[in-house]
């Protein structure tokens, strides 16, 4: 790994300028990959359960994903304390990120992030309760819909606004952690489909799974418009290209993928021709040996989930650490640490 210099940020440029070292400066790690992986799974699991609360006719899976959609925002949080080492600052990070809501994704995030534990944890509530009350469950499942979709993307936006890495800076972000969350928030649905009984379960399978193929689609897609946006005028950019594009983890997650497109689009296909040849409107369930094929489907589309994120976040530092500058190219702003608001000493 190369040790390469700059000046140190908010210094004018002289021979006497105070100079630090580029790869000096915090990485975001693991944890930060799990971070942002369950907050894309809860909250478009929770922006998915919302849309079959307002149905109405998935009563059942509903209250299981409610519960997880909770468990995974929890989870979240966690992995970002585990991060930062000061948990108990976390507690008045909303408060103190709303001055610089107008200016900040980081805050932004904070926002959307903490609505979408609150809205998961009331709605959660309303469900082990049996709530009749459709106000309330409508209200709460709408604004879990809207949390959840900007939780999913806000660190999208985060990224592609972070100026000192800029293989971050990329419009295609924010629409790949959508379509990535969807995925994952269709998988485990799927997953919990299995456990719902009678018709309901029937359809919930057939519904999700038919969700995940269509998700799938959209990631890949997402990936193609990412790429596309890559600007090779940095150096920092084509460096951090031929490392994601020649990542084992990357070529995993695009494979994982392709199977969760073609398994779940073939048993959707196959359901719909034995329903055009049947005699009975009834709903058709997926023959045993497709349920649990789409089960190990729904399981890797999982894991594909925070291969995107891990491989994204790692690729742009990887660059901004053994990439030299080229003559005559600068960057005003450096990678900073997550730790923004006083949460991180």
């Amino acid at each position: 790994m190369g040790l390469f210099t700059a000046p140190v940020p908010g210094t004018n440029y002289s021979i006497t300028t105070p100079i630090i070292q580029i790869n000096q400066y915090p990485e975001w790690d693991v944890t930060v990959a799990l971070a942002l992986y369950f907050t894309g799974l809860g909250g478009m699991l929770m922006a998915i359960t919302g849309l079959l609360e307002i149905t109405g006719k998935y009563n059942e899976l509903v209250k299981k994903n409610a519960i997880f959609a909770f468990i995974f925002t929890v989870l979240a949080l966690v992995s970002f304390d585990i991060h930062l080492g000061m948990p108990g600052r976390g507690f008045f990070a909303p408060i103190n990120a709303l001055p610089q809501m107008v200016h900040s994704w980081m805050a932004r995030g904070i926002e959307f992030v903490g609505g979408l534990l609150l809205f998961t944890f009331l709605f959660m509530i309303l469900k082990l309760l049996n709530s009749k009350n459709i106000v309330a469950n409508w209200t709460l499942a709408i604004l879990g819909i809207i949390a959840g979709i900007f939780s999913t993307t806000y660190s999208g936006f985060e990224l592609s606004s972070a100026t000192g890495v800029p293989f971050w800076n990329n419009g295609g972000l924010p629409a790949l952690f959508l379509a990535s969350g969807t995925v994952a928030g269709a998988a485990w649905s799927y997953i919990m489909s299995l456990i719902t009984r009678g018709e309901e379960g029937i359809r919930a399978r057939r519904l999700t799974a038919k969700l995940l193929a269509y998700a799938a689609i959209a990631e890949l897609a997402s990936w193609f418009l990412f790429a596309a946006n890559v600007n090779f005028i940095y150096v920092f950019d084509q460096v951090a290209y031929e490392y994601l594009v020649t990542s084992l983890t990357f070529i995993l997650d695009l494979a994982l993928l392709g199977i969760v497109v073609i398994v779940p689009g073939i048993g959707n296909l196959m359901l719909w021709r034995r329903a055009t040849r049947a005699a009975t409107p009834q709903a058709l369930d997926f023959p045993a040996y497709l349920k649990y094929a789409i089960l190990v489907v729904a399981i890797l589309a999982l894991i594909a989930g925070y291969f995107t994120r891990a491989d994204v976040l790692f690729a742009g530092q990887y660059a901004y650490q053994v990439a030299p500058m080229t003559p005559f190219q600068l960057t005003s702003n450096q990678p900073i640490p997550i730790g923004s608001f006083g949460w991180r000493s």
